[in-house]
């Protein structure tokens, strides 16, 4: 009977260390977690992308469901001109939760450097759809619209920026660039017409 009492202690001994340890390795790990994206942070804020990436790439193995972990990777690989990557690990991001503009702004501007002008626009035109004043948006759209030579779209789109800030250099000058590709492609064609 003695020996019944004390293996009905044991067992109730170990059950509720087991109990404690289910209760306390989510938060031990969760503590990980967030000390794992603080180091990150700080890499990354400190320049030393390969750091910051690899511990990102670490939080995401452990939690894939961390969309904040998936960006952050992005940004890193974006800084390490990785830009197939930065648009992978974004638009994961962006499955996980699509409702950050910083997301949508890294994709599209991976995307740009990739000269994926199409999906580029995209990503811009979700981005203005929360963030409406930015006029980085606007603008890397339209040099989107420049890329594919739709030159109407594009002054289209610089004649709004412009009216909102005129003094946006980046702006004024796409335009003029604009404007002298396409006397560029006029005289061209004069002359290839000229010729027949």
């Amino acid at each position: 009977m003695k020996e019944g009492i004390a293996i009905l202690h044991t067992f109730r001994r170990t059950a509720i260390l087991v109990v404690l340890l289910v209760i306390c390795l989510p938060s031990c790990a969760q503590y990980n977690i967030k000390k794992l994206m603080d180091e990150g942070r700080s890499s990354l804020d400190n320049g030393y992308y390969v750091v910051a990436l690899q511990i990102f790439q670490r939080v995401v193995g452990l939690r894939p469901d961390k969309n904040e972990a998936w960006y952050l990777s992005g940004v890193s690989k974006y800084h390490l001109d990785d830009y197939k990557g930065a648009e992978n690990d974004c638009t994961k991001a962006i499955d996980l939760n699509p409702f950050f503009v910083d997301y949508f702004e890294l994709r599209a501007m991976s995307r740009l450097r990739e000269e994926k002008y199409d999906s580029a626009i995209v990503d811009f035109t979700h981005a203005l759809e929360m963030d409406p004043d930015n006029k980085d948006y606007w603008f890397n759209r339209a040099y989107c619209y420049s890329q594919l030579n739709a030159y109407d779209i594009a002054n289209q789109q610089l004649d709004y920026i412009l009216k909102r800030w005129p003094e946006f250099t980046s702006a004024i000058n796409l335009r003029q660039t604009i404007r002298s590709t396409e006397r560029l492609y006029k005289r061209r064609k004069d002359n290839q017409a000229g010729y027949k």
